[in-house]
């Protein structure tokens, strides 16, 4: 039986071919477009029940751009890491936000800041509770903070070549 794994987050990590990129693993992707931190933690349940031993989880872009605030997504992160804490067997790995490509990518109410910001607490808040953190931020930007245009079509999803970089991010920090 091959060991159980769950990508867990909105389009970004909807569009990967995660079978592909880790053959040797039984993997479940709970990516779904447009999905906010609220509705991946209602959906936490849905992962659990699938029995992985570890989950990926990135959330907050959809967040981000619909307005909400950092402490808002921080809080839902908080959430569940409180109840993966009854879930000693799993492994949470949390995944930093990817930047965007704001001359490709443009929504009025995006604030390409506020990802850092986010994944500054992000990673304060993983150290804090011990649960592995990936910065995936800084394999995909530039020296101005943007997403790496080899990496993406529209600024904001990822091409193939930008898969194969998440991948290597796993990989290198032998997560996978």
């Amino acid at each position: 039986m091959k060991n159980r794994i769950a990508f867990l987050g909105d389009s970004l990590t909807e569009g990967g071919c995660w079978e592909e990129y880790f053959p040797a693993y039984e993997i479940s992707n709970f990516g779904i477009s447009g999905e906010r931190s609220d509705e991946i933690l209602f959906r936490l349940d849905e992962v659990l029940f699938k029995k992985p031993k570890k989950i990926f989880l990135m959330m907050g872009i959809n967040d981000l751009g619909e307005g909400l605030s950092s402490e808002k997504i921080l809080t839902n992160y908080q959430k569940i890491f409180s109840i993966m804490k009854e879930h000693k067997d799993i492994e949470l790995i949390v995944q930093s936000l990817l930047p965007t490509n704001d001359t490709m990518f443009k929504s009025a109410n995006f604030d390409g800041m506020k990802i850092l910001e986010v994944n500054y607490h992000l990673r304060d808040l993983c150290d804090k509770e011990k649960i592995a953190f990936v910065d995936l931020y800084t394999a995909f930007s530039t020296y101005k903070s943007q997403l790496i245009k080899d990496y993406t079509n529209d600024g904001l999803h990822l091409n193939e070549a930008g898969y194969r970089i998440w991948q290597n991010c796993l990989q290198s920090e032998n997560l996978i």
